[in-house]
């Protein structure tokens, strides 16, 4: 009964409690911002603590403001009003009691975790092509990677024969039928890279390492692996012995969840050298088959009428189906004199001197190709030694070489090496690489490619991993020592013709001597990967030809030197330890390109040394430099966002700005053809990379104010909004043109939004006409997706769904709206306590059916807890 009497000590308590977990939550709030910037996943429990905690606060804050009520007095103003005075004491008590649980709950020892990288999964084409043999290989591959007695299996065959594309099948499967709790797939290649494999496998496995060194770096992936209850690693194309354990890859007896799967040209690799438990040989695929392939390859022609040599010509390819592939795609929409001529070329060999006869139509499809560019790039990129090629770095390359007549932009130069892979992929002579920005030579092609450089180009190439017994000679022109063993180098080559030189090592301690580069004076192009330089070599300063200069993934201090590279126009420092850039970089006034992508530990860009570089067109700093100053450009202290304005020529920009408050107003306005933007505190550079224009947006500021974001928002196809103030819908508050170029939206963590389109404050028109991504998280105040009634061509390309953590929100979309989503693939809802139905019909008197999602993939309903039926009126 002492409620009523001890009510303000009880709204005292409620005011207190609420306090603290208010003080906690934003405390939390900052751990959430830190681990987002990370790229961290927030648990999901944690999520819904924070939704829970604002609730609360909300919930608290309202209640104390109607003390007032507790005031009330009755028997005309006599007496207190008891009764009301113990009803609010009671509700106070309880809130409180509510309030102290919750924030005990808050006391977590981890609130996000890293994610795992999705690896591209490669379609598969064994069922496509018809190619019954393969799938039961493949069927025998997955029973012995299902037997609990076997955890190391390989595969081996010739160059050529499908070892890759059987990988592909099995990596593929594993995911699908989640035979595993982890499954990676890693090219190991004639080069094994023992940090690009460690690096591989920890991305999947969501893991970040804390030390540089292969060495350390093993013993963290070989100790987050064991942690693993079943995993699966593809390590595809070994030459030689792999040390596993050096890597970081736990096997036999130390750790039973862990399975490989090993693919070699040599059997005795994987039994003798790896211990491979079982072992299957993938031979060459017999007439029929080999013929299905071929006429499948064809089956685009223009003429679907084959000549009647077509089933020798395919015999002839001996049923190798690199060849089958090469061959068929040389002769799609040939007339007959080119297929007399493919056969007698063919029929120089005897099925058995396959690898002479792979060669020679190789050479052909080289031959065949048109121009000089084409076959210039096509040389270069089998001289890089690698099988997973960076575009960007080719781009770097053919910028210094001059490669390509009458061009002179980097816009141009990327166009072109674009259009060049385009062409050599119609060729079978590159393949799409493993990730976005990589393309893939197969090794059988890359020596073809070698043997022609070596004999046309005068090009030197050392073996990898193999000692360097002699070095390039005075006519050699184009130099690549990838991932040799080199002990020391010369103190001074005479190769006077030599242009381009490529250096890859994984050995930080090989020094460049002094003097290295006065014999080699003629250089226009320069790439050391994987070294370490107290100070770059004096004799860089003779390259006066220089056109582009690489340090990837470099250790480097004092390289003032670069200031003599007068005719620089590309410099990266990719992925390199470097904290400061030499003030003389100002005097490289003829540079286009300038990577420092990757450069984490950069703090420091001279004050006004970037508004130098006048033809700078562009500018790469993802995952880098992001202290820029607030003022105007000075001479002291660092590199300030107005310096930007400075260059004309930019049409290519990657950047983070921390604080939006230091934007200048019109830093945008010079037309950015191509750009990845991060504006805020909290974001990660993940996101789709096959979209060229990509802005994350956080702003502590009305959108309305930011002239220069208003602007990136009307290009931009990759679009990240998050906190975002003065905006209660997507469309028309915040672009009144209906984002016609927008492919990719994600909207989160705003109180704001009330919908994504509102078409009653505006007339109807075509939303979002391109968009094939929408993902909607934490907006609490979400009521709507569409509010009013959409144009007919609005969202016709969505293909993926996901929505989660929208409390307000009772469904996804009218019935009107759903007629819309013709390209439905993939639709999520989690955690919207209110969702009652997916689909809702607000006509009463309607009696349509739902409409029908006939592309629908994938269904995930999860914590939905009023959810009654998936349609309702």
């Amino acid at each position: 009964m002492s409620h009523p009497f001890t009510y303000k000590s009880k709204f005292e308590t409620l005011h207190r409690e609420a306090g603290q977990l208010k003080n906690k939550r934003l405390k939390l709030q900052q751990s959430v911002d830190e681990a987002t910037r990370k790229g961290e996943e927030i648990y999901e429990s944690f999520n819904k603590w924070m939704i829970d905690a604002g609730k609360a606060i909300e919930e608290a804050e309202e209640f104390i403001q109607g003390e007032e009520q507790a005031k009330k007095r009755c028997f005309v103003g006599l007496c207190p009003d008891l009764k009301t005075r113990f009803l609010l004491s009671k509700k106070a008590e309880k809130k409180a009691l509510a309030i102290d649980k919750l924030r005990n709950e808050g006391d977590l020892d981890s609130i996000s975790f890293r994610p795992r990288l999705l690896q591209i999964v490669a379609s598969s084409v064994y069922h496509r092509e018809a190619l019954n043999s393969r799938v039961l290989f493949l069927k025998q591959v997955m029973d012995a990677l299902r037997d609990p007695n076997l955890n190391m299996i390989g595969v081996h065959g010739m160059g050529g024969v499908g070892k890759t594309t059987l990988a592909k099948e099995v990596h593929r499967q594993a995911i699908e039928e989640k035979l595993f709790d982890v499954v990676i797939m890693v090219a190991v290649n004639q080069t094994p890279e023992l940090r690009r494999i460690q690096s591989e496998i920890a991305d999947v496995l969501g893991l970040t390492f804390d030390v540089e060194e292969i060495p350390g770096r093993a013993n963290r992936l070989y100790e987050r692996l064991k942690k693993e209850k079943k995993v699966l690693i593809i390590l595809d194309d070994i030459w030689k012995q792999l040390d596993l354990k050096a890597v970081g890859i736990p096997f036999g007896d130390v750790c039973r969840g862990c399975k490989i799967l090993l693919t070699s040209r040599k059997q005795d690799v994987l039994s003798c050298e790896m211990r491979t438990q079982k072992e299957f040989r993938l031979d060459v695929l017999q007439d029929e088959e080999a013929w299905s392939l071929f006429e499948m390859t064809l089956a685009d022609a223009k003429d679907s009428e084959l000549p009647p040599i077509a089933t020798e010509v395919a015999k002839k390819c001996a049923g190798l189906p690199l060849l089958l592939l090469t061959v068929a795609t040389d002769l799609r929409n040939r007339e007959s004199y080119a297929w007399n001529d493919k056969l007698k070329q063919l029929s120089e060999f005897d099925n058995e001197e396959i690898y002479a006869k792979v060669h020679s139509v190789l050479e052909s499809s080289y031959n065949d190709l048109p121009g000089n560019e084409v076959k210039s790039f096509f040389l270069l990129c089998g001289l890089l030694g690698l099988s997973n090629i960076p575009i960007r770095s080719l781009l770097k390359y053919v910028m210094g070489l001059s490669l390509f007549k009458h061009i002179s932009t980097v816009k141009e130069a990327r166009n072109k090496v674009y259009t060049l892979i385009d062409t050599l992929k119609a060729k079978c002579l590159l393949i799409d690489g493993d990730t976005y920005g990589f393309v893939k030579i197969h090794d059988v092609v890359r020596d073809t490619a070698l043997s022609i450089a070596s004999r046309e180009q005068h090009a030197f190439i050392g073996k990898s991993s193999r000692e360097l017994t002699e070095w390039p000679n005075k006519d050699s022109a184009r130099i690549s020592l990838p991932y040799c063993d080199i002990e020391d180098l010369p103190e001074g080559w005479e190769c006077p013709k030599a242009e381009l030189l490529l250096l890859f090592t994984e050995v930080l301690s090989l020094g460049i001597p002094d003097l290295f580069f006065k014999g080699i004076r003629n250089l226009e192009v320069v790439d050391f990967t994987g070294m370490r330089f107290v100070s770059l070599p004096s004799s860089l300063a003779f390259l006066s030809n220089l056109h582009t200069l690489c340090l990837h993934r470099c250790q480097v201090d004092d390289i003032a030197i670069i200031g003599d590279l007068k005719q620089l126009r590309v410099l990266s420092f990719a992925n390199s330890y470097i904290v400061e850039l030499p003030r003389q970089i100002e005097e490289l006034t003829r540079l286009k390109l300038l990577d420092v992508s990757d450069c984490s530990k950069l703090k420091m860009i001279p004050a006004s040394a970037l508004s130098k570089l006048s033809q700078l067109e562009a500018l790469y700093m993802s995952n880098s430099f992001d202290q820029w100053e607030a003022d105007g450009i000075r001479n002291q202290g660092n590199a300030s966002l107005a310096e930007l304005e400075y260059l004309s020529h930019l049409m290519t920009l990657e950047i983070q700005i921390l604080d939006a408050k230091i934007l200048p107003k019109r830093l945008f306005s010079n037309g950015l053809q191509s750009y990845r933007i991060l504006i805020g505190y909290g974001w990660d550079w993940n996101g789709n990379y096959e979209t060229s224009r990509m802005l994350k947006l956080k702003l502590k500021t009305s959108i309305h104010s930011e002239y220069g974001v208003k602007v990136l928002l009307r290009e931009t196809e990759d679009l990240y909004l998050d906190e975002v103030r003065g905006a209660e819908n997507v469309l028309y508050d915040i672009d009144g043109d209906s984002f016609p170029q927008l492919k990719h939206l994600h909207v989160q963590n705003n109180t704001l939004i009330q919908h994504i389109i509102n078409s009653t404050k505006c007339a109807a028109c075509d939303a979002f006409p391109i968009l094939e991504s929408l993902i909607l998280k934490n907006l609490m105040n979400l009521e709507k997706i569409c509010h009013g009634q959409l144009a007919a061509g609005s969202f016709n390309k969505l293909e993926i769904l996901k929505v989660r953590n929208c409390n307000r929100l009772t469904n996804l979309f009218s019935l009107s709206t759903a007629r819309c989503l013709l390209q439905l693939r993939v639709m999520e809802v989690r955690s919207c306590p209110n969702m009652e139905a997916v689909v809702i019909d607000e006509d009463q008197d309607s009696n349509e059916e739902v409409v029908e999602f006939n592309q629908l993939r994938s269904l995930k309903l999860d914590d939905l807890p009023h959810l009654r039926a998936f349609a309702a009126k």
